[in-house]
């Protein structure tokens, strides 16, 4: 079975791309959260949405922290998504969610938890800036594998190799519907 990498760039890799202009490696918080949808890749996102906010204020955004994990912790729960990432980029954090449909974040949105914490980051001011956007899919591909036992490339919705007949790896694919750990695999 093929074991999947942890593709973090080697040293000799991040030299060379910090010399590339405006574009920089520095260290990072990442915060991933699988949702109720987990098992599906990326190419089965339906929208994607993306939050962005800076802070000036220590207080504020303690209080931005305060009402987000209740937030999350109704995603984990809710209909439709699929994954998130969470990352700071330098004084900016960034969100990228992955939606089944369209209408499964709009529902997110207009729960009664999210419009009480939207009305409450306009009235406490927790941010300095905030983004939010929601992008209906309008293409993608399916996910493809190039296969490393032969020279297959097949979509992994195919669940084995057309070349060789051997299962694929996956990592979206497990029982408790969360991404497996580094060496971990699991094949559909």
């Amino acid at each position: 079975m093929t074991a999947l990498l942890t593709p973090a760039p080697s040293p000799e890799a991040v030299a060379l791309v910090n010399t590339v202009p405006g574009l920089a490696v520095e260290p990072t918080v990442l915060l991933t959260q699988a949702g109720p949808a987990a098992e599906l890749g990326p190419e089965s996102a339906g929208a994607v949405l993306i939050l962005q906010a800076t802070f000036a204020d220590a207080e504020r955004q303690r209080g931005f922290w305060d009402a987000v994990v209740p937030l999350t912790k109704l995603l984990s729960s809710a209909p439709g998504m699929i994954r998130r990432f969470s990352f700071i980029d330098g004084p900016t954090l960034t969100l990228l969610a992955l939606w089944r449909a369209l209408a499964d974040a709009q529902a997110f949105g207009a729960s009664p938890e999210h419009r009480a914490a939207v009305r409450e980051l306009y009235r406490q001011r927790w941010q300095y800036t905030h983004f939010s956007a929601l992008w209906e899919m309008v293409s993608n591909h399916d996910r493809i594998v190039f296969c490393d036992h032969c020279d297959g490339i097949t979509p992994i919705s195919e669940r084995v190799c057309r070349g060789c007949g051997r299962p694929f790896a996956d990592p979206y694919r497990s029982a408790a519907g969360t991404t497996p750990g580094p060496g971990e695999v699991v094949a559909g």
